[in-house]
């Protein structure tokens, strides 16, 4: 069986998979600091309560955007999953054609997601990764990778302004509000947040479908389901885009 392992600066999103089938997935929360007994014994209890062990894993490849966690990475993998990790790079692989200026600045995550995306599209799409960035990934209908955007996440810029503006209020980021016209200060940071993160989603597809043309709009990430319930241009929400495009990639591609 193949474990893929998307490491991002909040969560570690973990899949199983038996062919192209995903039999289980697991998120965890990122501690850079974790040593690789550590790592063991959380993702080998996630193994065990889904009815299965590390002695499974015939296969180990990784997303990473955070570099001080590849040692205890890959000692992790090959003393409990008896495997040495493949680590995806996007300036190594040879499926998705990069147009980028320099192909070792993309993260291996959107190279993931955008493989993943184009092959459920089956033409032009646009990912969006909401996750602690929210990056927008644009791939043509041949299946290049044209370039993007980056911006803030929802969770960071709550963050910054909580942290900034001392007199409001800390809040949970759960519900889309019932309307925009506010009358208090919990509700108007809600709305602030939430409506304007849809918004601020919604205008930069816009802006990417002008130059790139037509294109099937994906979500994925933590906070996917929540943006896309007030999305005009989201059309699918599809959560485990980066294990998908891990899977893909370990598959078919030779480079490894």
């Amino acid at each position: 069986m193949l474990f893929t392992l998307d490491v991002g600066n909040t969560n570690m999103n973990c899949g199983l998979w038996l062919g192209d089938e995903l039999k289980a997935d697991w998120r965890l929360a990122t501690r850079r600091e974790s040593t690789l007994d550590e790592l063991g014994l959380s993702m080998g209890g996630l193994l065990a309560a889904a009815g299965y062990g590390f002695s499974d894993i015939t296969g180990f490849i990784i997303a990473s955007v955070v570099p001080p966690m590849r040692p205890a990475l890959e000692r992790f993998g090959v003393k409990y999953a008896r495997q040495r990790p493949i680590f995806l790079e996007a300036h190594r692989q040879t499926i998705l054609p990069l147009s980028y200026a320099n192909p070792a600045e993309m993260g291996a995550d959107r190279v993931a997601v955008a493989l993943a995306a184009h092959r459920r599209a089956r033409g032009a799409v646009i990912v969006v990764d909401l996750g602690t960035a929210t990056t927008f990934d644009c791939v043509s209908a041949d299946g290049v990778h044209l370039g993007g955007a980056i911006s803030p996440g929802l969770r960071l810029s709550a963050e910054a302004l909580f942290q900034k503006a001392s007199r409001l209020p800390r809040l949970e980021l759960f519900d889309r509000p019932e309307k925009a016209l506010a009358n208090n200060t919990i509700a108007s940071l809600n709305v602030g947040l939430i409506y304007g993160y849809m918004d601020l989603v919604d205008g930069l597809v816009t802006r990417l479908k002008k130059e790139m043309g037509p294109a099937r709009v994906l979500a994925t990430g933590g906070l996917a389901g929540l943006i896309a319930a007030g999305s005009a241009q989201i059309d699918e929400v599809q959560p485990e885009l980066a294990l998908e495009g891990l899977k893909i990639v370990y598959q078919e591609d030779g480079w490894r």
